[in-house]
């Protein structure tokens, strides 16, 4: 299907500063996902970006590559396809979860940050909530700068210090949407289901062996049996 291209022609209207924030943001997206306006030195390039919207939705779209944007929160993000995205493991991506349902629910709470936050402890406790599992330390650790490099969430101390702050990024808001937030969390449940299941089986196949003690009192009739056999 052809694509409209009046956005495209507008780049050739484009003044030479307007053209290098073009790039700029073009690489920025592509390379980062994420153009946020409360970053340092990225409030022009914010603002420029929502101008041109179109043109960028417009080159974008040529790679079938979707821009989505949040103006309340400031931030627009590429959508790549699979093939660009990036690889999360099961544990980054509940802890992915955990973070973005941890920030949808801070994010209307009235503070003086810049961002809200959330104690690493408080991470913790949900994530275990949300999964029936502990993550050790050193997987904590990995796990939160993992998704610190993506731009979202920041810790500013040490990662695996229960009483370390998580920084938020509004970020998060458009790395899972509400149906990505469904969808995994229908996973987890399902795995717990099967998990469960397991567990039943496993238990009912150890009881099918027998309980030691019927087997003694078998062996006690057998014995019985044999004395008196002897005895006559």
């Amino acid at each position: 299907m052809k694509r409209d291209a009046s956005g495209l022609a507008a780049i050739a209207t484009l003044t030479d500063g307007e053209y290098d924030l073009f790039r700029k943001a073009a690489r920025t997206l592509l390379s980062r996902t994420f153009i946020i306006r409360a970053f340092d030195g990225e409030e022009r390039l914010y603002d420029f970006a929502i101008r041109n919207i179109t043109v960028l939705e417009s080159w974008f779209g040529c790679a079938d590559i979707a821009l989505a944007r949040d103006e309340g929160l400031g931030v627009i993000a590429c959508h790549a396809g699979p093939e660009m995205r990036a690889r999360l493991s099961r544990d980054e991506t509940c802890a992915l979860l955990v973070l973005r349902l941890i920030f949808e629910e801070k994010r209307s709470e009235i503070t003086l940050a810049k961002y809200p936050s959330a104690l690493v402890l408080d991470f913790l406790h949900r994530y275990r909530a949300l999964t029936d599992r502990e993550l050790p330390k050193t997987r904590v650790s990995d796990i939160l700068k993992r998704l610190a490099a993506h731009r979202l969430i920041d810790v500013p101390s040490d990662a695996s210090n229960p009483d370390g702050t998580i920084i938020l990024y509004p970020s998060l808001a458009l790395a899972l949407d509400h149906a990505a937030i469904r969808e995994i969390g229908e996973a987890i449940k399902q795995e717990e289901r099967v998990r469960a299941k397991t567990a039943e089986e496993a238990i009912g196949t150890v009881g099918a062996v027998g309980d030691p003690d019927d087997r003694d009192d078998g062996d006690a009739s057998a014995t019985d049996a044999d004395d008196g056999e002897d005895a006559e």
